[in-house]
């Protein structure tokens, strides 16, 4: 699924932005005036009718999901129907054949599959029981190693020649640093887990993380995002979110067992680490879901997709969530992960002890928790300046 929209630093551009795929990129170079931004890894195309026509046709309207500015803009009659096609469409597509494969359908990189180094780093991401999504990040960073490495074994890589690879990702790639730790702990798994090599071989220092703190709305911004929300699904999932400190991913894959409305408890299964939890159920929640399942009649997980019964799908909710914080005006910079910023941050700065935070969000370390103790603004907001003294 590609994702188009308007540039905001740009209107004169389009972002098309798509999971890393040789195939895609292969088809968007053939549009004219098309070029890859490699500070913020998405391809640019001209703001015409010709790209979105072009984009389309060579990945399919099925697989394209346009913001709803792009259709207003080129489809200024298009019907309610219409928008809501083109801004979520169906995953996967219906009309999808099996007989060939379409854009997203073809394995990434499928030469490498059977190398014996994905092989073998596979089979022992699975034996340990690892996530999917760190054994698909792991499968990725040892192919682009060894696609750099060409006719030099990865056993054979000296240190001086992957801290050379390292710089090939930050000057040239212009990987973040949390990108870059992905591979170092792909490059240390299979050194240490796969080579059985002792630490000395494969001891390469992380760079530097910066300092960041997580974007925190206040409880009128809450609001205002609840207020612009006009789906009732989505408004119950984001009130969801924000009532519990959900991961995303958590929320989404939440099954109607896991819900106990007589204590007024969330059970979380596997959630991240596959620890379970359990977090608070409030009384305005309980009753926001009593409406929604009297609407909507779910079988297995709370939010279904309507038509295929599995779990709505992570990228549909964060594209709704990011139209909705625009129709709600907030000019704050961040994902539906806000909500549980702001959960953590709300309830800090009403006097909830922090290990209690801790638990309900999952965090294995209290010092994780801990940043939300840099962003309460209760205690900020009280300090006196120097300048009222002037």
């Amino acid at each position: 699924m590609i994702t188009i929209r308007i540039d905001e630093k740009e209107p004169t551009l389009l972002v098309v932005s798509f999971s890393e795929d040789p195939v895609g990129n292969n088809l968007i170079r053939e549009i004219a005036g098309r070029r890859w931004s490699y500070s913020r890894r998405c391809w640019l195309l001209p703001n015409t009718r010709d790209s979105v026509v072009k984009v389309g046709k060579l990945f399919g309207k099925a697989y394209c999901r346009f913001d709803e500015a792009v259709v207003r803009l080129y489809k200024p009659d298009a019907s309610s129907k219409v928008i809501e096609s083109a801004t979520n469409p169906l995953w996967p597509p219906q009309q999808a054949n099996a007989q060939s494969k379409p854009f997203r359908y073809m394995p990434p990189v499928l030469e490498y599959d059977q190398h014996p180094i994905i092989i073998a780093g596979c089979n022992a991401l699975q034996i340990g029981n690892y996530s999917y999504r760190t054994l698909k990040n792991y499968k990725q960073a040892l192919i682009a190693l060894i696609r750099y490495a060409g006719s030099i074994p990865l056993d054979e890589l000296t240190r001086a020649q992957y801290q050379a690879y390292l710089l090939f990702l930050t000057e040239k790639k212009r990987l973040s640093s949390a990108t870059i730790n992905v591979h170092i702990n792909a490059y240390k798994f299979y050194q240490e887990k796969v080579l059985q090599r002792d630490k000395l071989y494969f001891d390469i220092d992380y760079p530097r993380q910066p300092t960041k703190l997580p974007t925190v709305y206040s409880v009128d911004e809450v609001r205002a995002i609840i207020k612009a929300t006009t789906s009732l699904k989505y408004r119950t999932l984001f009130r969801l979110i924000y009532s519990t400190g959900l991961r995303l991913s958590e929320a989404a894959h939440l099954h109607l067992v896991d819900l106990d409305r007589d204590r007024r408890l969330i059970t979380v299964r596997a959630g991240k680490g596959k620890k379970d939890r359990v977090v608070m159920l409030s009384e305005k929640l309980d009753l926001d879901i009593n409406t929604y399942l009297n609407q909507y009649r779910p079988h297995r997980y709370l939010f279904e997709d309507a038509s295929t019964r599995e779990p709505i799908s992570i990228r549909t909710i964060q594209q709704v969530y990011s139209n909705t914080v625009r129709f709600a005006g907030i000019v704050k910079r961040g994902g539906i992960h806000s909500l549980r910023h702001s959960f953590a941050t709300h309830l800090l700065e009403s006097g909830v002890d922090i290990r209690h935070i801790q638990e309900l969000l999952g965090h294995e370390s209290i010092l994780t928790t801990m940043r939300y103790t840099h962003v309460t603004a209760d205690k900020i907001s009280k300090l006196r300046s120097p300048l009222d003294d002037l």
